[in-house]
């Protein structure tokens, strides 16, 4: 059973929302540690004004329910409640039936538990082992000459993290390859390695990684708009997520 605090946070009284925050804030930091430093204390902040106000469509107004709404956040991506690698979130917060607060983030808990016991592994082995492999690949492995690029996407994928892609399967994963794809034309990434760079970062990071509040980094270097060619800013962009990556990695 996953216990949590039923006090209501009072949209009407900022003070009790501030504090509400506050607490927050330190909580993360214990929670999401390296996250938390990376981020700094500002951009947590408007994170978890964001989580709020998300948990807040779900009908979350519990102070538990809300904090876990927003380490969840923290843990799959500000938008993973929309995010096709995680039909579990989706699937429990848009429930019709499951009007009790207090019973949806309970079996939210539950559903996240089931997950991970599958995708991350005993002691976060599978993630661990995936993280290592996906700091030490280069985007032009995703390209295999003579196959289409889906295929060698998805194939490059299944070898680097392939519990989570046996978890998803080819039609999610299809799926987030073609997101991935459409966001290197919306951001005018024509060659093969910026398609693969959007791709790789919505699997790693969450299919709305480009508006997340969590990599407003990624934000601004997309709406850069100085370089002459948009190509020139996947090796720049892909150097970051990298430093960012290792960044998060537990040895």
């Amino acid at each position: 059973m996953f216990t949590i605090r039923q006090e209501q946070i009072d949209a009407f009284k900022p003070s009790a929302v501030r504090k509400f925050e506050d607490d927050m804030v330190d909580h993360l930091k214990e929670f999401a540690p390296k996250r938390w430093k990376t981020l700094g204390e500002p951009a947590v902040s408007e994170v978890i004004r964001f989580g709020m106000n998300r948990a807040r469509m779900y009908g979350f107004s519990y102070r538990g329910p809300v904090r876990f709404y927003i380490e969840l956040m923290f843990m799959f991506g500000g938008y993973f409640d929309t995010d096709p690698q995680h039909p579990w979130a989706g699937a429990v917060l848009k429930d019709p039936k499951m009007i009790n607060q207090m019973i949806r983030a309970d079996r939210l808990y539950k559903e996240m538990n089931n997950y991970l016991g599958v995708v991350s592994g005993p002691e976060h082995k599978f993630l661990i082992e995936a993280m290592k492999r996906l700091s030490q690949s280069k985007l032009e492995d995703f390209v295999v000459a003579g196959t289409s690029l889906d295929r060698s996407i998805l194939a490059t994928l299944q070898r680097i993290y392939p519990e989570k892609c046996d978890y998803l399967g080819k039609t999610v994963l299809g799926a987030l390859i073609q997101t991935g794809v459409n966001l290197a034309r919306l951001y005018q990434f024509t060659s093969e390695t910026g398609m693969v760079l959007t791709t790789v970062l919505a699997f790693d990071l969450g299919h709305g990684f480009p508006t997340d509040p969590l990599y407003r980094w990624i934000g601004k270097e997309l709406a850069d708009k100085t370089h002459p060619n948009p190509n020139a800013r996947i090796d720049e962009l892909y150097s970051k997520w990298k430093i960012y990556l290792d960044s998060l990695r537990v040895s």
